[in-house]
């Protein structure tokens, strides 16, 4: 097992058992270094973990102090995320190309299907009557059922599922659909611990396209200078993008 050994605020270095053991003996550690290892949920002093693992042997030393413990839980997220393996540059644009195939491609279907040039003249005219504008989308979707055809329904039918499929993903694992299949993930950021339901969805996602929409309404080129942004910044040095800034996420391969 390898330790992470501090005494205070002064990182010791990482040494597995054996070493911790004999530099206990020696005297190069004391007791009251506090001490980390893969598994533990805190920072906790040699003396403290060692009558943990042998009660009957182990003394128990005074409790470090908090700030000291918060300052190298820190450093050891740092160093964690330091270790993360990042996504390139070709597995995050085929994870985006599949994504937009399942998505935006249904999702164009649909509109073009159910909005046709005489169907958008027709709503033009109607803009200021409100009552009328809804008797022609009621018109407009009886005739597109009465029509039949496969085309509609299973373009509807490809974008909900891949919608929520992506939301579950998204939720549990950090992964779209094309994520999932180029073997990479969206993770917290420094640590690489699972970004979750608010990060991964809702702030990269939800948050970031509505700020894009925003800006592109009631600003116009703002928009435009947004989303150039986002996609310029994937050649950062850590490939983050504005919407990772935004959610404080990291695009990591997932390891198996």
């Amino acid at each position: 097992m390898k330790y992470h050994l501090a005494r205070g605020e002064e990182q010791l270095g990482t040494f597995n058992d054996l070493d911790v053991s004999a530099g206990l003996r020696e005297g190069r550690f004391k007791t009251t270094d506090l001490c980390w290892a893969e598994g533990m949920a805190e920072w906790k002093t040699l003396g403290s973990h060692l009558q943990e693992l042998n009660p009957e042997e182990a003394v128990l030393p005074p409790t470090a102090e908090p700030h000291s413990i918060t300052a190298l839980r820190a450093e050891v997220r740092q160093d964690q995320g330091s270790r993360l393996e990042m996504a390139s540059l070709g597995q995050r644009f085929a994870a985006k190309m599949i994504d937009f195939a399942l998505i935006i491609v249904p999702l164009w279907v649909v509109l073009t299907m159910v909005f046709d040039q005489a169907f958008v003249e027709e709503t033009q005219k109607l803009q200021n009557d409100p009552t009328a504008m809804v008797n022609a989308m009621q018109k407009r979707a009886e005739k597109l059922q009465a029509a039949g055809g496969m085309k509609l329904p299973l373009a509807s039918l490809v974008f909900d599922t891949a919608l929520i499929v992506n939301v579950v993903l998204l939720t549990l694992r950090g992964q779209t659909i094309g994520k999932l299949c180029l073997g990479i993930q969206v993770v917290r950021y420094p640590e690489g611990t699972r970004a979750g339901f608010i990060k991964a969805l809702l702030m990269r996602s939800v948050l970031f396209t509505i700020l894009v929409f925003t800006s592109f309404v009631y600003f116009g080129a703002v928009g435009l200078v947004l989303l150039m942004a986002d996609s310029l910044m994937i050649f950062r040095k850590d490939r983050r993008c504005l919407h990772d800034l935004v959610a404080d996420t990291q695009v990591t391969k997932r390891k198996a």
